[in-house]
């Protein structure tokens, strides 16, 4: 009788640590998502129970935007599509429920039955794989590639890398479990080259890496980095930071034939991202910092001749896939001195704002602005309509009310008649109704445009303020690229007339982080 206690009593505390093990799989099984738990989406959606109808759920593994959708069948027709990650309603009788990646006879199904006020979650025995392409220093690039699912050879369709510099998000393919062959695109399925296979776990969430050369773009490497994959998970963060320079040295006797000159002119961009994405929340800080110097012939000392400062602060909560509510903070200045130089010693005159006249004879160079002058901010508040986002392009409209501030300390603008008169200029604050234009275009796998156009009508005043930003970034190696920016502003309370700058770099590229 003993004997019997004991083994039943071991059974029991067997079968607890077998439960309390189970558990401990499954919610290791469920938390390898980036999305939260299936248990938490539900609870995310704050949705009550329609009386008469029942609920289908079928969990996120990543970002319902990126995963394929999911059809309700009765019979032989469709009642609802529906995200991944959210409910429909259904009326109560036995349905059947496709989703997946692939057409629609690869499509996982399953055969269900609804009751009224029942909420029917769908166990996650599918498994989710993202696909990341890398180079061999860390950049994400935007390559195609070509999944086929073994032994069968059945192919799934195309897919592409992400450019994180952009924003792009990896797409999430839903499949079977199984064996699956990556290969790239062109290559066939029976390749010995440029390929790497995955086996996909029931209810797990794999994301996969490719590491490609960049010269060749042959595959040198794949597999799962389990710390890069840990830190996507945990962090909704993303960080990205590069260092871009150019030189030109000119050593010539063009002048005379005994005389050598040389002239040098360098210049330096620092360019950071800090992103936070989640389903609602995105937050992006970018920060670019140019800087150029230059040294003629017959000087000794080199001159800035290119000097910005740009921040630019977004938030976007969205209530919706495309629309969003956005707050958005942006500075404009300069770290430097401005100096006007002259060639030969001139009379100048410095008009101050309540019509004082200065007059600084036989100089051959005058301060114009201190550092940090002009300082331009933006504030703005209002609402984001996203009305293209796709591989290939993506268009964004922004409306709402903004406001500007020229704090123009100590600033001295040149007259427009006389390169030898300057005046004092006030700061100035401004408000009004705002928009904004912001698209980019990839139009070959080396070639982006980007364009950002943002436009402030002032309350009590019939001019426009407006800054176009037009850029071309052609990248012709790993590391070196072509730039080509256009900037267009136009603001009376700093200068009467249209600004318009033209930058063209061929920019080498380090990644800092």
């Amino acid at each position: 009788m003993v004997n019997v206690k004991f083994k039943i009593s071991y059974m029991v505390i067997l079968a607890v640590f077998l439960q309390i093990g189970c558990s401990s799989l499954f919610a290791q099984m469920e938390y390898n998502w980036i999305a939260p738990p299936p248990k938490t989406q539900l609870k995310m959606e704050q949705m009550d129970d329609i009386k008469g109808l029942g609920r289908l759920f079928l969990p996120a593994m990543t970002n319902s935007d990126f995963e394929p959708v999911y059809t309700v069948w009765k019979g032989d027709s469709i009642i609802r599509e529906q995200k991944m990650g959210l409910s429909v309603w259904l009326r109560p009788g036995e349905y059947t429920v496709a989703f997946g990646s692939g057409n629609i006879e690869q499509m996982i199904k399953k055969k269900i039955t609804i009751q009224a006020q029942e909420t029917k979650m769908i166990e996650p025995d599918w498994s989710g794989l993202t696909i990341r392409i890398l180079n061999e220093v860390r950049d994400w690039i935007k390559e195609p590639y070509e999944i086929f699912r073994l032994p069968e050879r059945e192919a799934f369709g195309i897919g592409y890398g992400a450019d994180q510099q952009l924003g792009e998000k990896l797409q999430t393919w839903i499949l079977k479990p199984g064996l699956y062959k990556i290969v790239k695109l062109g290559e066939n399925v029976n390749t010995f080259i440029n390929f790497t296979t995955v086996r996909l776990i029931p209810g797990e969430l794999t994301q996969y890496t490719i590491v490609m050369d960049s010269e060749t773009k042959n595959y040198i490497g794949s597999g799962v980095l389990l710390f890069e994959s840990e830190s996507r998970r945990i962090r909704n963060w993303s960080v990205f930071s590069a260092l871009y320079g150019s030189l030109t040295l000119n050593h010539a006797n063009d002048v005379t034939s005994e005389e050598q000159e040389t002239s040098m002119a360098f210049v330096a961009q620092l360019d950071y991202n800090i992103k936070y994405s989640t389903q609602h929340h995105y937050f992006l800080a970018r920060g670019l910092f140019e800087e150029g110097w230059n040294m003629q012939p017959r000087e000794t000392n080199l001159r800035s001749y290119l000097d910005n400062v740009r921040l630019k602060n977004l938030y976007i909560f969205y209530f919706s896939p495309v629309i969003g509510a956005y707050g958005r903070f942006f500075l404009d200045t300069n770290l430097f001195r401005t100096v006007r130089y002259y060639d030969d010693p001139t009379n100048l005159i410095l008009i101050e704002r309540n019509g004082t006249e200065t007059t600084y004879k036989n100089l051959k160079q005058v301060e114009l602005s201190p550092p940090l002058s002009p300082l331009e901010l933006k504030e703005g508040i209002g609402l984001n309509i996203q009305f293209l986002k796709s591989l290939r392009a993506n268009f964004n409209v922004r409306l709402g009310m903004g406001f500007r501030q020229n704090i123009n300390t100590q600033l001295y603008t040149q007259d427009t008649n006389s390169d030898s008169v300057f005046y004092r200029k006030s700061s100035s604050y401004l408000r009004g109704p705002e928009a904004s234009l912001i698209g980019n275009y990839r139009i070959f796998k080396n070639m982006m445009i980007t364009s950002e156009i943002d436009l402030l009508m002032p309350s009590g005043s019939e001019t426009v303020v407006y800054d176009w930003e037009n850029n071309i970034n052609l990248r012709l190696t790993q590391n070196v690229s072509l730039d080509y920016t256009i900037r267009i502003k136009r603001d009376e309370s700093i200068v009467p007339y249209v600004q318009s700058e033209q930058i063209l770099l061929l920019r080498y590229s380090y990644s800092l982080f």
